[in-house]
């Protein structure tokens, strides 16, 4: 009797050769980023105007007769004391001589500063000829150039903050206006001096910045890292986690800021993590990695 052997084979077998095992979808790469969270506070308005150093006093050192100056002690920028000697003349009948045996001595009557020097030694100097300029180093002021609608924030006994072209801020106060307008800007000139302030050379540019002293409501602020803008400035936005690995576009409006932190108004809560760092130019619901909170 013959066996007989029946072999089976699945249909799905048949289809082995030539199949193609799909691959597994990339995941969509996530974007590492900082978070932080609004705050409620407020920023004051800062009105931001030019103000230039000016020395109020000068003392012009003069020759008092005609003379050579024989010998100079002074230099442009020189601090000197009073009493302390800037010049030697000799008169003219001297230096044809040759005798500079009692030689003119000129002396600072002030404290100062040497802010021009016009005669050099050797030089000839005609009776009233300026010799040098001192500034005396307590009467620096600043004036303040101030358009007539925003005298109101700077009144006789307001206070500034000046800000140097190297970043130094001084404390400031404002004294007096010097009652008189430019025909052109129609701004006014007002006075400010600083305490502390260190040797300034006249006609420097500096801020004079203001604060408004308006209704100080509390809104809510970001660091300003955390708020982007299109390239006009004129749409902002911030990333806020929808959960813990997607973030969303936020649109939102901004109000006054400071160096690190501005005003928004938008429907955001102090509760909602908002992304930091690492955000810039992300897309509406990009997945993202959160590194530090």
């Amino acid at each position: 009797m013959k066996a007989k052997y029946i072999l089976l084979f699945p249909a799905l077998l048949s289809a082995c050769t030539g199949s193609k095992v799909d691959k597994a979808s990339e995941a969509e790469p996530a974007t590492e980023v900082t978070l932080t969270h609004v705050v409620f506070g407020h920023i004051p308005q800062e009105i931001i105007l030019r103000a230039t150093t000016v020395y109020q006093n000068k003392t012009v050192v003069a020759a008092p007769i005609p003379s050579f100056a024989s010998e100079v002690y002074v230099r442009t920028g020189k601090r000197v004391e009073a009493g302390e000697l800037l010049y030697r003349l000799e008169s003219k009948e001297q230096h044809a001589l040759g005798q500079n045996n009692a030689p003119i001595e000129i002396r600072a009557t002030r404290p100062g500063i040497v802010i021009d020097v016009q005669t050099q030694a050797g030089s000839y100097a005609a009776e009233g000829t300026t010799l040098c300029t001192l500034a005396e180093t307590g009467s620096l002021v600043f004036e303040i150039n101030v358009p007539y609608e925003q005298r109101k924030y700077a009144q006789s006994g307001s206070r500034c903050t000046l800000e140097l072209p190297d970043g130094t801020c001084l404390r400031a106060t404002v004294l007096t206006s010097l009652a008189t307008m430019n025909e052109t800007s129609q701004s006014e000139k007002i006075i400010a001096t600083a305490m502390d302030a260190p040797f300034l050379p006249e006609g420097m540019n500096v801020k004079a910045i203001f604060t408004s002293a308006g209704k100080a409501e509390s809104v809510l602020l970001l660091p300003k890292a955390a708020v982007q803008s299109d390239e006009t400035l004129t749409e902002h936005w911030v990333m806020r986690l929808a959960d813990d690995s997607t973030a969303v576009k936020v649109p939102v409006e901004t109000g006054n800021s400071t160096a690190d932190s501005i005003e928004i108004y938008g429907p955001l809560t102090p509760t909602d993590r908002i992304v930091l760092t690492g955000g810039y130019a992300l897309a509406d619901s990009s997945k993202i990695i959160i590194s530090h909170e």
